[in-house]
């Protein structure tokens, strides 16, 4: 089996999309659930907010798989996190 980042993404968004469907009774607003296209070359959020996709978000969750932490931990930082692209030569 072939497993990357992106299928732990989207195990990741499906998962809360099915708590957050669980407890909608208990949600104020409207929940907009996304996957950042072509997040490697750094074009896909400037795109997503072109496009008008995030038009009527108040707030942003982001998530990322990280293998410096433990199985099963949380580690959070307030702020942006991880939210650049770049490119360097070797």
């Amino acid at each position: 089996m072939y497993g990357c980042g992106h299928d732990g993404h989207v195990a990741m968004l499906l998962g809360a999309a099915s708590l957050l469907q669980e407890y909608r009774h208990k949600l104020q607003g409207t929940v907009v659930l996304v996957f950042q296209p072509a997040e490697e070359g750094g074009a896909g959020a400037k795109k997503m907010i072109e496009d008008g996709a995030l038009e009527h978000v108040s707030a942003i969750f982001g998530l990322h798989l990280a293998s410096d932490h433990p199985i099963g931990s949380v580690a959070f930082k307030p702020g942006p996190r991880m939210a650049a692209s770049g490119f360097f030569e070797a």
